[in-house]
């Protein structure tokens, strides 16, 4: 993929069976990237995250609905999440707290 796949990524789920570019998952809010090759770098806030059972099957499924397959298999792909640490709205200053509030 290109640089900054998934920029502000609001919810979904995203299956990249390659490599994935710089600043994977910048900013993302929420949603799910999963990558089957390497990744060049995480943008702001994207961390990595544990793949369930659930997800793995999930992923299996659908991808045979494509008659396609993960390359280094499901159970290797790498989780990618949003750490939640921009949502956060202590740094707003006086006057942006009372709109928001």
């Amino acid at each position: 993929t290109g640089t900054l796949t998934g920029f502000m990524m609001q919810r979904g789920r995203m299956i990249i069976l390659g490599d994935a570019g710089p600043n994977l998952g910048d900013s993302m809010y929420d949603g799910t990237i999963y990558v089957g090759g390497n990744i060049a770098s995480l943008g702001v806030d994207a961390v990595a995250g544990e793949m369930t059972q659930l997800e793995s099957g999930w992923i299996e499924r659908k991808l045979a609905l494509y008659g396609m397959q993960a390359p280094k298999g499901v159970a290797n792909l790498q989780k990618i999440v949003a750490g939640k640490q921009l949502w956060n709205y202590d740094n707003l200053e006086p006057t942006e707290k009372k709109i928001v509030l």
